[in-house]
């Protein structure tokens, strides 16, 4: 006859094998949702959590009998079960810590290849700026070697350098992009026109581009042998010299364009003249000439006037003006330009305060838009 101690074993060998027969199979591959870097964490915690609780299958020999033993000794395991559950909660806790973790990682190093390619613009910023440091390095070298101590005549102004006014205008003028859009405004002058348009110091080719986009036939000349050079690189029909001379040399009207942005402001105010009468001359019935220089009514622009040590002397509006009305010009319009973001302005509460923000920060730049008669 079985005592009940062996009968208390007999059952604790049937619990075990039932919950053992419970346990889920070991999976062949990880796949669906746990198939990440994990899962060889996040599958035994979930198998995990099926002990704690054990169950009887309802198909097991004896089930009834074992279901109640279960019930009877659960007091048993009972702190166990609360060992376990606090166990699995702290490995969740590590796991989710792991997530977060690898999630940083992922955000670490998207950042990081975000300031290596601002590390290489940077770098080729500094290489550009380097280049021109060494142009201006070498020219200074040059001027000592040629100085003779001995000698205390003063030596005529050199002109500046073209790779060092080049680097100038990068760093003051603004990018070909800006000033490209800041243009687009002369397009609708320069359509169905009777020639193509000269571009008078066209300096990095930007209205060209424009003209080419549109389809308006156009040339340019530029004095300096670096720009022209960058033009013609670009496909733009450009060639160093000197602008006046160029347009001289243009026939009688033969074009239908003359255009000059920033150039007047760099000559004395007989080349500026001259270059008007002959833009009248070689330009067609129906032509139109387009000069813009810095605004002389705004002090803010004069301010930008000086800073160009190239800069010869300022022309008013009024004193362009004339000049085209002098050499034939007619219907001619003054347009102001390239006005001040609010944020640099006064701000106006009366008529006074718009007269003060005129002559203070008024517009930069204004053309002097004058067509030839019409035969």
């Amino acid at each position: 006859m079985t005592t009940g101690e062996d009968l208390a074993a007999a059952l604790a060998r049937e619990i075990r094998a039932a919950v053992a027969e419970t346990a889920p199979a070991e999976p062949s591959a990880p796949g669906g949702p746990e198939s990440d870097e994990l899962a060889d964490v996040h599958l035994p915690l979930k198998r995990a959590e099926q002990y704690l609780t054990p169950t009887i299958p309802d198909a097991s020999r004896l089930a009834g009998v074992k279901a109640a033993a279960v019930r009877l000794l659960r007091f048993l395991w009972r702190g166990q079960s609360s060992f376990n559950a606090l166990l699995l909660e702290a490995a969740s806790g590590i796991v989710a810590g792991l997530e977060r973790n690898s999630r940083a990682i992922d955000r670490a190093e998207r950042r990081f290849e975000d300031l290596s390619e601002e590390r290489n613009a940077w770098e080729k910023d500094a290489r550009q700026r380097d280049s021109g440091q060494d142009t201006r390095i070498a020219y200074l070298e040059a001027l000592s070697l040629r100085s003779s101590p001995a000698s205390s005549a003063v030596a005529p102004e050199a002109p500046i350098p073209e790779s060092i006014y080049a680097l100038f205008e990068e760093r003051f003028r603004g990018s070909p992009e800006h000033v490209a859009e800041k243009q687009k405004f002369y397009l609708p002058f320069l359509w169905n026109l009777p020639g193509p348009v000269f571009d008078a110091g066209c300096g990095r080719g930007e209205f060209l581009r424009l003209l080419k986009d549109q389809g308006i036939p156009s040339r340019g000349v530029d004095s300096s042998g670096l720009a022209a050079q960058t033009c013609r690189a670009a496909g733009l029909d450009v060639r160093e010299g000197d602008a006046i001379d160029a347009l001289a040399a243009a026939s009688s009207g033969s074009l239908g364009g003359v255009v000059a942005f920033q150039v007047v402001e760099h000559w004395p105010a007989a080349a500026t003249f001259r270059f008007l009468a002959e833009a009248r001359r070689a330009l067609a019935p129906g032509g139109v000439a387009i000069v813009e220089t810095i605004n002389t009514d705004s002090l803010a622009a004069m301010n930008a006037f000086y800073l160009d040590p190239t800069h010869v002397r300022p022309v008013p509006p009024e004193a362009l003006r004339f000049l085209f009305d002098a050499v034939g010009f007619c219907e001619l319009r003054v347009e102001y330009l390239a006005p001040l973001p609010a944020s640099e302005r006064l701000e106006e509460r009366s008529a006074n305060d718009a007269r003060l923000n005129s002559v203070l920060f008024g517009p930069q730049d204004y053309a002097v838009i004058g067509w030839v008669p019409a035969a």
